[in-house]
């Protein structure tokens, strides 16, 4: 009988970064470089001043403008090998925004708090963002050696009956759901045909030469 196994999801493949992180991070110290922090009277006025429609500045735009330095000292210090600061800045950023748009000019905060709000918002976004991150790691290398023992166990029991075996004489041995040996079954081969696709270009880019 097969053994009840959470949800299985397929992984899912993450774009690689565009530029390298010393460059990624210079970018964004650049860009942030561009809106020094404010003094605490100047804060106060824009939180006094949100919600206000005749302004010729929008205050939200420019409560957010000037806390992204914020968000980049929460995505540096959070980040680590093989993550993309530029990533966490996102995630930082868009908490920023969710917290700056949900103020109200009724109840205006001490620039303090606001402050301590942006990191404490910061903070948890970054920190879901990798979770999320680690969950993902995890899920990609169980399906790793989940493939690996589908892979061998099949090899084993073609030779001993001649024939490939089925999903669900696979799950009978392994213990799993039919479905899942199924999924594993695809995603190997899968991985296998994209492999001979990389391996057949390169050979045709030798041959191009």
């Amino acid at each position: 009988m097969a053994l009840d196994t959470p949800a299985y999801t397929r992984p899912v493949v993450k774009p690689t970064p565009s530029r390298p992180p010393d460059e990624e991070l210079l970018a964004l110290s650049e860009m942030v470089a561009g809106y020094p922090p404010l003094d605490a009277p100047v804060v106060a006025r824009l939180l006094g001043e949100v919600g206000y429609e005749d302004l010729d500045q929008d205050p939200r735009r420019q409560l957010v403008q000037h806390h992204l330095w914020m968000v980049l000292e929460a995505a540096t210090s959070a980040a680590r090998p093989g993550t993309s600061t530029a990533d966490l800045f996102q995630e930082g950023t868009t908490a920023l925004l969710k917290l700056v748009h949900g103020l109200s000019r009724h109840d205006p905060l001490e620039p303090a708090e606001f402050q301590r709000q942006v990191r404490a918002a910061a903070d948890a976004a970054i920190k879901a963002a990798l979770d999320e991150e680690t969950r993902l790691r995890d899920q990609d290398e169980q399906w790793a050696r989940d493939g690996e023992r589908v892979f061998s166990l099949e090899a084993e029991m073609r030779i001993e009956t001649g024939e490939s075996p089925t999903d669900r004489q696979l799950a009978t041995r392994l213990g799993w759901a039919e479905e899942r040996v199924r999924q594993v079954r695809l995603a190997v081969a899968e991985a296998a045909a994209a492999h001979d696709r990389e391996l057949l270009e390169t050979l045709e880019e030798m041959e191009e030469e």
